[in-house]
C-alpha cells in the first residue's frame, strides 16, 4: 500500500515539474514576424468583447490580431511599455496597445485621430459594467507593432 502511495505521489510531482519546466522554457513569440490570425477594426474588437466576453476570449485569446482604427491617444509615463489608446463607437470603450521600448520611435511619430493599423497579442477586455471605479473598458493587445 505503501509503494503505491509513493509512486503516485512520485507521479504527480514529475508531472507538475514537467509542466513547470515546459511553461518556464514557453518559446517568445515574435508578433512582427508572425501572420495575424484575424484582421478586424476596433470597433468591431470592443463590440464583440462587449456583447459576450466568453465567446471573444475564446475565439481571440493569446491570438495575433491586426486593428485598425484611430489613435485618440499615446501614453509613454511607463517606459517599460509605452502605451496607445485607439478610439471606437463607444464612448467608454478603447483599444489599449502596449509596446516594447524599441517600438517608441514609432509611436512618437504619430499623430491624434491618424488611422493606423496594429498587430498585438490579445489578452483579453479590462473594466466591469458592476464596477463603478472602472467606468472606461479596454481590450487589450500587448507586443505589438505599427503596421505600416
Amino acid at each position: 500500500m505503501k509503494k503505491i502511495a509513493f509512486l503516485s505521489i512520485s507521479f504527480i510531482l514529475f508531472g507538475v515539474l514537467l509542466f513547470a519546466y515546459r511553461m518556464y522554457n514557453k518559446p517568445h513569440i515574435n508578433v512582427e514576424r508572425s501572420k495575424a490570425t484575424e484582421i478586424i477594426s476596433a470597433e468591431q474588437l470592443f463590440e464583440i468583447f462587449n456583447t459576450n466576453e466568453d465567446s471573444a476570449m475564446n475565439q481571440f485569446s493569446d491570438q495575433i490580431i491586426l486593428v485598425t482604427g484611430k489613435l485618440l491617444s499615446k501614453d509613454f509615463s511607463n517606459e517599460l511599455e509605452p502605451q496607445m489608446i485607439l478610439k471606437t463607437d463607444k464612448e467608454s470603450g478603447f483599444i489599449r496597445c502596449g509596446f516594447k521600448p524599441s517600438q517608441l520611435k514609432s509611436l512618437e511619430q504619430l499623430n491624434d485621430l491618424s488611422i493606423i493599423k496594429v498587430k498585438g497579442i490579445c489578452k483579453g477586455i479590462n473594466g466591469d459594467d458592476e464596477l463603478t471605479l472602472l467606468k472606461d473598458k479596454d481590450v487589450t493587445l500587448s507586443s505589438s507593432i505599427i503596421i505600416e
